[in-house]
């Protein structure tokens, strides 16, 4: 049976601890999956929603049409897309904020550094979704962008052998699911000068799991949870 002091208690408790902030490492940044706070996925709406709710980094999927065209779209591309230069231009009027590049279709790749470069992102934009077998097209087409690897991470992995591979690869980092990242992985790469990104955080009880094991990035929807959530 519970009594108003034990009810009054865990109530206590409860705020406490979802009133908790959590320190993060210097250099953690808070990326808007595309499709944040209700919007649509791909489209300029959903970056300009991220930046406003705080995000340093927004995120969107490319592809390519079968003339090469670059656009932003995770599946194939229906009638309607929003064109790679649109997005780039957008991320032009904001210079401190980088976009995340989730490369679903390597195809025409080679033609993303010299578009960055006419809208003045070059330097402000990375890569993921990049596979082990996507590195060697990635790495001799697009030299000037950097990249994290993609892959799935066992919770009790090798973490030492993971970062030695990553770093072999040429990659800055790993890119893993937020039941993949463990406490081992994020100090693992920390440790050798590597980064740790997860995704997709978007709940309380999540984020506040995820927080805790430090990592360089967080991926999330709610872009302004996360904020609120650190230090």
């Amino acid at each position: 049976m519970h009594t108003d002091a034990s009810l009054r208690t865990g109530g206590f408790l409860k705020s406490f601890l979802f009133a908790r902030k959590f320190p993060v490492p210097d250099g953690f940044t808070v990326t808007a999956h595309t499709g944040c706070l209700g919007t649509s996925a791909n489209s300029i709406e959903a970056i300009e929603a991220g930046i406003a709710a705080g995000a340093q980094i927004v995120e969107f999927d490319l592809r390519f049409l079968d003339d090469g065209t670059p656009i932003l779209s995770h599946d194939e591309p229906e009638s309607e897309y929003v064109l790679l230069r649109d997005a780039f231009a957008c991320l032009a009027k904001y210079p401190d904020v980088r976009a995340n590049v989730d490369v679903k279709d390597t195809s025409g790749v080679g033609c993303v550094p010299a578009l960055a470069e006419q809208c003045g992102v070059l330097e402000r934009i990375f890569f993921t979704g990049i596979e082990e077998e996507d590195v060697a097209a990635v790495r001799e087409k697009c030299p000037a962008i950097p990249y994290y690897l993609n892959t799935d991470v066992r919770p009790f992995a090798n973490a030492v052998a993971l970062a030695d591979k990553v770093r072999a690869l040429g990659a800055v980092g790993v890119n893993v699911s937020k039941v993949s990242l463990s406490p081992r992985l994020t100090s693992v790469f920390r440790a050798k000068g590597l980064l740790t990104s997860v995704w997709t955080v978007n709940g309380r009880i999540e984020a506040r799991r995820i927080l805790a094991m430090h990592p360089d990035n967080v991926t999330s929807k709610r872009p302004d949870r996360i904020r609120e959530m650190i230090l």
